[in-house]
């Protein structure tokens, strides 16, 4: 959330929409050059945010409401009459509940990647002394299923500066709740909620403060494998994949984008030459098992967070030459963590690891048998079993016969 104080043409690009005995302010539109009296532009730099906490448990699960307590306090020479109060929230979040003196919208993504985060901007008509803390109302915030954690993004009197007053929003419309509302701070503010806190307290800068939210919502990484079918000197494909379901997480552990939480680990079976790999699939290990590691492509929310999202799927095709069907096995694909450890929080470690395996013929050790039944040593085998049953049937014949020339004599 971002919170200024409304002076010099702030909030550039908000209509002025004001409604009479709607009890709001009018947003300032465009261009508009107004100070209010008993405050000036130099006034807001001294606005610091100093509290930010959320109520309802440590972890926030899917589809429930949760609310955030935000707060600031004032240390210039003259009275303030009017905040302005920016509210940004990160994917998987939502507002709750809309106010009257609050316009909201999405933000265009500047990107593809992007999804786009929910925005408000809002004007609170309270006169606040130097000196003096004030907390805003609590705001309640829903919690999506698809996402494992979010943030409330809050700023004092940097607007223009962060640019976000010239972003364009879609779906942008003025809220018909209640008023959104400030009121002076009783008591002090908890350690974990204000800049002097402890392990968990939000990021702060004097005018900047981002809270981040842990959700407890489930997700879950699935590869498949592959059975090579083909005879000796063949080419085949192994079609395998990476799937992911279930709530966004960050992909990466470093900011840099290079060190990935996930790794995708593939061991080809023994007994084939490979004749192309995947372009995202470089080899670990070239010993007679040979190892590759995968990457896989992360979308990035405009918190640049690198993020694997529900639906996605990237396919990683093998292209292999047979050489010997006898020793098709031992192959699988796995995803682990970024120590080849099985990934903690995944809420179906079964499907993790998939086999790439052939369904091998008996005694096809040569070669000279494919692994899908249809070689040589099946027509021996079937050959073999039919001349059992003939002579069975010649045998049964001949005995019949005897038996009916000793009744006749």
């Amino acid at each position: 959330m971002t919170a200024a104080v409304l002076g010099g043409g702030l909030l550039l690009g908000v209509p002025g929409t004001h409604q009479p005995g709607r009890g709001d302010a009018g947003l300032v539109p465009a261009g508009s050059s107004r100070v209010l009296p008993a405050e000036s532009a130099e006034d807001e730099d001294r606005l610091t945010f100093d509290r930010l906490e959320q109520d309802g448990g440590k972890l926030i699960h899917g589809g429930t409401t949760f609310r955030v307590r935000s707060g600031l306090t004032y240390h210039g020479e003259r009275a303030l009459r009017q905040v302005a109060v920016s509210m940004k929230v990160s994917e998987g979040i939502s507002f709750a509940t809309e106010y009257s003196n609050c316009e909201y919208g999405t933000e265009e993504p500047s990107s593809p990647e992007f999804r786009g985060s929910r925005q408000a901007l809002c004007l609170i008509e309270a006169r606040v002394e130097s000196g003096e803390s004030v907390d805003l109302a609590p705001i309640p915030l829903k919690a999506g299923s698809l996402a494992s954690s979010g943030d409330v993004d809050m700023t004092v009197g940097e607007v223009e500066q962060r640019g976000w007053s010239n972003r364009k929003w879609r779906d942008r419309h003025r809220g018909r709740g209640e008023e959104l509302t400030l009121a002076r701070r009783t008591g002090s503010v908890p350690p974990a909620a204000g800049r002097a806190g402890g392990t968990h307290s939000p990021l702060f800068e004097d005018t900047h403060g981002v809270l981040f939210v842990p959700m407890d919502n489930p997700w879950d990484f699935e590869v498949t494998g592959a059975a090579l079918k083909g005879r000796k000197g063949e080419r085949v494909t192994a079609d395998l994949a990476l799937d992911f379901h279930g709530a966004s997480v960050w992909a990466q552990h470093s900011i840099e984008n290079d060190d990935p939480f996930a790794n995708v680990e593939v061991r080809l079976p023994k007994g084939v030459t490979v004749l192309s790999d995947p372009e995202k699939c470089k080899i670990t290990d070239r010993r007679p098992v040979k190892t590759y590691t995968c990457e896989y492509d992360v979308y990035t929310s405009d918190f640049e967070v690198a993020l694997l999202r529900d639906g996605f799927h990237i396919a990683y095709p093998f292209e292999l030459r047979i050489d010997d069907p006898s020793r098709l096995t031992g192959g699988r694909i796995r995803v682990v963590d970024a120590q080849a450890r099985p990934l903690r929080g995944d809420a179906k470690p079964g499907n993790n690891t998939a086999p790439i395996t052939a369904p091998i013929t008996p005694g096809a050790a040569d070669g000279s048998g494919a692994a899908d039944g249809s070689g040589t040593t099946a027509w021996v085998v079937a050959a073999g079993t039919a001349a059992v049953a003939l002579t069975g049937l010649l045998t049964a014949t001949l005995i019949r016969t005897r038996r009916a020339r000793r009744r006749t004599d």
